[in-house]
């Protein structure tokens, strides 16, 4: 707290000071004796109080207190003297003095108390102002009108906030205007200390309307009954509430257009469905869409809503030219005439709503894939009555109708493509099961017809070189020898081709197959050719076990063995290590030989059909085998590879899913 002592006798001022920091401790004091002192005080302002003597050398107390007030009106002032009297001190009273004391030793005392009495005093007055003026700002800020009635009707007061809301400019004028009548209950509508609530559409003095709050309680005030009322504006309010209504409507309506989307029903039925949702949307009494062709030039009334019949019939057909100008709805530019009977009518169907009484014209580019499809188009009898909201929902329709339109157009497509193939791949089956047929029946001609006559030209071989033997001489029987030899290797590669063929043709049927088991049974059928060739299998046994048809992993597995005992360099004793691996739900069969090798370059090329890499005389076979040891993997949804060096030897692995128990 900061004291100005205003006095020009200093023993006063010390006896002031001694009695303020005896009972403020830690109170700022700041003297003054001289008018220069008080005008420095002054400017500076860094005081909260001021005790001030009335008779001074150059000024007397009550000029102070008009100097004080005058700059700080907020800070109370005690005149603390003994030269005043009653008058000065009622005179002082008036000009906002805060307090008055004698000046004597008894009266020292009172001072400590005065100051914080004016102190409390002046801080009660603060907060009270402080409230006052937030209330008032606050119901400034709201613009909440206030008015004070009788319950016969007849209006007492208003604030101004009441006279601003209905543009009245004093209380006489809603006295005599029966308009507002509506906003006062009379004594039968209202309840003794219950509020009644109600909203209310008025007129105001200038002819516009808006909607109000009125909430009224019915009170006594000296024995009489009172309505207090609040009045407050609304509108804003009230258009939200339609403005969220309209959205709601609209969202509703693009989500029917999503329902006739997924629905997949016809551009027509789609068209009905979006018209149908906004036409109560817009304040109009006409909506259509209308599709154009422009390959024809022609413009086609897809589906129509209006009152009175009023516009084109639905399926009605016209030129493009007829239309109007499209070349704003091309750019995707909305075309509005907001009065017909202002413009020039050019256009058959302009002049066609105009006699049907339409005076305004909207039409919405319907644009699907940037290209212009048809138009939505808006009429209503009262010129330029749409509003920029109105053209935004148009559009939002136009916009839907168009996605929805062009995923119609798209399935009736993607329906006659679908029909269009299966047909295609009925034929195809058709084609494909007679050409199965076709080489069925060669299968079994080979099987039957060709095999047949080789039979018997390596049976009469074998009877000449036993029973005429010594006829014949060496080059005879060498020559039959060759033949019946060729004879073998025909018999042979027909049997291979009969295999391949099967694989391409049967159903393969899966099943658990042990890899242990069926190895040994295979090593067991090569026994024979094992011990010709002096050949050394090596198993890591246990083999994994896989899902597949056993006859083609038997065979698949045979080929593969054979191969590996085949192609060796000669003097070499073929050595051939066989054994498994996981490999994501798989299981990779590995066969590896330390035979001659194979070169990257012919990788893939030795599982074709009759693929040979050496000579008949080097290394016989038909060259068929790995075509088989491919065609049976792939049939089963397995795969084949291999791994190989030039004089290294080769591994060749397939692999199939494996078998969980």
């Amino acid at each position: 707290m900061h004291i100005l002592i205003i006095d020009d006798n200093p023993n006063d001022r010390f006896m002031i000071i001694r009695q303020m920091r005896r009972e403020f401790p830690g109170v700022e004091i700041e003297e003054v004796g001289e008018p220069e002192k008080f005008e420095q005080a002054l400017a500076a302002g860094r005081f909260d109080l001021t005790i001030t003597d009335y008779q001074l050398r150059w000024n007397n107390g009550l000029e102070i207190l008009h100097l004080l007030k005058n700059r700080y009106p907020d800070r109370p002032v005690i005149m603390f003297t003994n030269t005043g009297n009653q008058e000065i001190a009622v005179e002082a009273m008036k000009s906002g003095l805060d307090d008055y004391i004698l000046k004597s030793p008894k009266h020292l005392v009172r001072l400590s108390a005065t100051v914080r009495s004016v102190l409390e005093r002046n801080e009660t007055r603060r907060r009270a102002s402080f409230l006052e003026n937030r209330l008032q700002s606050l119901l400034n800020q709201l613009n909440v009108g206030v008015f004070r009635a009788i319950p016969d009707g007849r209006l007492l007061e208003v604030n101004s906030a009441f006279l601003s809301l209905l543009r009245l400019d004093s209380l006489e004028e809603i006295r005599f205007n029966n308009n507002f009548n509506e906003i006062f209950s009379r004594s039968g509508d209202i309840t003794p200390h219950k509020r009644r609530e109600r909203e209310l559409r008025i007129r105001r003095k200038d002819g516009s309307y808006i909607w109000v709050s009125v909430n009224e309680t019915l009170n006594i005030t000296n024995g009489d009954e009172v309505i207090d009322g609040l009045v407050e504006d609304i509108t804003g309010r009230k258009r939200s509430e339609e403005a969220l209504k309209r959205y709601a409507t609209r969202l509703q309506t693009l989500q029917e257009l999503d329902r006739s989307i997924l629905g997949a029903i016809s551009p027509k039925g789609i068209a009905e469905a979006a018209l149908a949702a906004t036409y109560p949307l817009l304040p109009c009494q006409l909506m259509d869409v209308t599709l154009f062709d422009w390959e024809q030039q022609q413009a086609t009334v897809l589906a129509v809503e209006s009152s009175d019949r009023i516009g084109c019939a639905i399926g009605e057909t016209f030129s493009l030219h007829d239309f109007g100008n499209i070349d704003n709805l091309q750019q995707n530019q909305v075309m509005m005439i907001e009065n017909l009977a202002e413009h020039p009518r050019p256009y058959r169907v302009q002049q066609q709503l105009f006699d049907q009484g339409i005076r305004l014209i909207m039409n919405v580019p319907v644009i699907a894939q940037q290209q212009l499809i048809g138009s939505l188009n808006v009429g209503v009898t009262q010129p330029w009555s749409l509003t920029d909201e109105d053209v935004e929902i148009a559009r939002e329709v136009a916009n839907q109708l168009a996605i929805a339109i062009q995923q119609s157009r798209l399935r009736e497509q993607l329906q006659r493509y679908t029909e269009q193939l299966e047909q295609l791949v009925h034929n195809r089956t058709q084609q494909l099961e007679e050409a199965n047929s076709a080489l069925e029946a060669f299968a079994y001609s080979i099987s039957h017809d060709l095999q047949e006559p080789l039979r018997a030209i390596r049976g009469f071989a074998t009877i000449l070189l036993e029973d005429y033997d010594t006829v014949l001489n060496s080059g005879g029987q060498d020559l039959l020898y060759r033949i019946a030899s060729n004879v073998e290797r025909m018999d042979n590669l027909l049997i291979d081709l009969l295999e391949y063929s099967r694989l391409s043709r049967i159903d393969l049927p899966l099943q658990p197959i042990n890899l242990n088991s069926l190895v040994k049974q295979v090593l067991t059928q090569l026994e024979v050719s094992l011990e010709e060739k002096q050949a050394q299998v090596t198993i890591a046994e246990p083999l994994l076990e896989i899902v597949g048809n056993y006859r083609t992993v038997e065979q698949i597995i045979t080929n593969l063995i054979t191969n590996a005992i085949k192609f060796v360099a000669p003097g070499i004793q073929p050595q051939v290590r066989i054994w498994t691996e996981h490999r994501e739900h798989c299981v990779r069969l590995w066969v590896e030989d330390n035979g001659i090798g194979i070169s990257p370059q012919h990788w893939e090329r030795i599982f074709g059909v009759f693929e040979r890499l050496h000579s008949i005389e080097a290394y016989p076979g038909t060259g068929i085998g790995l075509a088989i040891v491919r065609k049976g993997i792939e049939r089963m949804g397995g795969q084949v590879g291999m791994e190989s060096e030039v004089s290294q030897g080769s591994r060749f692995w397939i692999e199939l899913p494996e078998f969980v128990k």
